[in-house]
């Protein structure tokens, strides 16, 4: 990114901010479009990559994988399920005798699968989440609570172009560091990581297994989209949800039972001991318990 393009984007948001305090109107539509890579191992200790899309303005932002939002928006109209229930029924067949690895290579490019689940919205001094685990869907709304960030002014990393600025906080059971641009003044970042006077650009956690980096960003006047709902979201709280999480990898079984009921067929020990967690995970937030 160049120097002008830096400087450009810089002075469109400082202008936009000031704007949207002024004209209400402006809050419906974000300021900034930014792309993110999100690296981490699974429960299963599967290293896995996702990419993200984050909207944001100054008093809203949002944190949603593009795709997952195509195919639920799409799922929500008459034509776009019929579509998804054919496509579908094609993929069934095309897995069948496949290895393991074979069969989530075809559904990953069949465009029926969802990349993420989840959902972030940030407004009104509040976090609403909608979410999934196992075919379980789920929302729930938390209270933005105050961080304390430590803010290390004489630590830098050029991220994009930007010098940003190292910040260290404890959230929800991990220590976090994270690198902000003050070029950028949108109190926004990925996930729920937010709190800092810039947008955060890149945030590891200190065991190394997740890890958010910025990978573009640009001006935006696109409007907040609504997260669809193809599917019936039970509501719940924060900590309910992450133990039905950490239920799943626990006890896979259970997890089936819970969804299928319990007449539904017993699955192998061999799938049992790959679905399971192993040693030493947790999950992205960790005080649940």
């Amino acid at each position: 990114m160049s120097t002008r393009h830096r400087k450009q984007i810089r002075f469109c948001l400082i202008f936009l901010c000031i704007a949207t305090a002024s004209l209400s109107s402006f809050a419906q539509n974000a300021q900034i479009k930014a792309s993110y890579d999100y690296h981490f191992f699974d429960p299963r200790g599967i290293e896995q990559y996702h990419d993200y899309v984050l909207l944001a303005a100054s008093d809203k932002s949002m944190f949603y994988n593009y795709h997952t939002l195509w195919l639920d928006a799409t799922r929500c109209t008459k034509d776009g399920e019929a579509w998804y229930a054919q496509t579908s029924l094609v993929i069934m067949g095309q897995v069948m005798g496949k290895s393991r690895e074979e069969a989530e290579a075809i559904c990953e490019s069949s465009g029926t699968g969802r990349p993420v689940a989840m959902y972030v919205v940030k407004e009104k001094g509040k976090f609403k989440v909608w979410d999934e685990v196992y075919h379980e869907y789920r929302k729930y709304s938390e209270d933005i609570e105050e961080r304390d960030w430590n803010i290390a002014a004489d630590s830098t990393k050029n991220i994009l172009g930007y010098e940003c600025i190292l910040a260290e906080s404890d959230y929800h059971g991990r220590h976090w560091t994270a690198w902000f641009a003050p070029e950028i003044p949108i109190n926004a970042g990925p996930w729920k990581l937010v709190g800092l006077p810039g947008l955060i650009m890149e945030a590891v956690d200190s065991t190394g297994q997740h890890h958010f980096t910025i990978s573009g960003i640009e001006i935006s006047d696109k409007a907040f989209p609504k997260v669809p709902e193809p599917f019936y979201y039970e509501k719940t709280t924060r900590q309910r949800f992450l133990r039905l999480c950490r239920y799943r990898y626990d006890n896979f079984q259970g997890m089936r039972d819970l969804h299928f009921g319990t007449d539904a067929p017993r699955v192998s020990q061999e799938k049992i001991d790959y679905e399971t967690g192993k040693p030493g995970f947790d999950l992205l937030e960790t005080d649940y318990r």
